[in-house]
């Protein structure tokens, strides 16, 4: 079974603190687009909200809610909550901002990561893609059992990581940029004038 978290918890600051999840492109939400790729190459699907509250502003979509344990931890307290949440031994892991998911890359991601406990992009210069990643469940479930850390570079590190060149996976979906993330209302509007 493989699962996917979203993570939409976020105050969308640079948003002016519009929800980034209702951004659009073409005549869908952010969200809407998510969870139409996502329902082709996983099984379930989390949305991981900040709190109750949240949850009860989202539209009805076909995805499970959940909201943070773990309060004020960014998307470490995300990825927290998905693997306690999720049914999968290994989920996807994305952010709201990213409307461009390809399933092609997912199931490659998914299959790389098999018999690791994670598979995530990394750049030349070493930066990685956390928000475009594939992890293992327990193994995200027991480093978070010994460690209260925000840095999701240091989850990272302490697992079993498989590193994929970005460049592998631009190779793969040459034509989509599937690591754009639109984090405010400019790099929005640039999203817009390319459709």
């Amino acid at each position: 079974m493989k699962s996917a978290l979203i993570l939409v918890g976020g105050r969308g600051v640079r948003a002016h603190g519009y929800p980034k999840y209702l951004f659009t492109c073409g005549n869908q939400s952010f969200l809407e687009r998510q969870i139409e790729e996502l329902q082709s190459c996983t099984d379930e699907i989390l949305v991981v909200c900040r709190d109750d509250e949240q949850i009860e502003d989202l539209p009805s979509y076909p995805v499970r809610y959940i909201h943070d344990i773990r309060k004020g931890q960014g998307p470490a307290g995300g990825i927290h909550s998905g693997a306690w949440y999720a049914s999968g031994e290994y989920m996807f892991v994305t952010a709201c901002d990213m409307p461009f998911l390809s399933c092609v890359v997912i199931t490659f991601l998914f299959n790389a990561a098999e018999g690791f406990d994670a598979a995530v992009p990394v750049w030349e210069d070493g930066k990685y893609e956390p928000l475009c990643a594939v992890y293992r469940r327990e193994a995200v479930r027991t480093f978070y059992k010994l460690y209260q850390e925000r840095r999701l570079s240091v989850l990272i590190q302490n697992l079993n990581t498989r590193y994929i060149p970005v460049q592998v996976i631009k190779d793969i979906v040459p034509n989509q940029d599937i690591f754009c993330n639109v984090n405010d209302l400019e790099s929005l509007s640039k999203i817009h004038e390319k459709k």
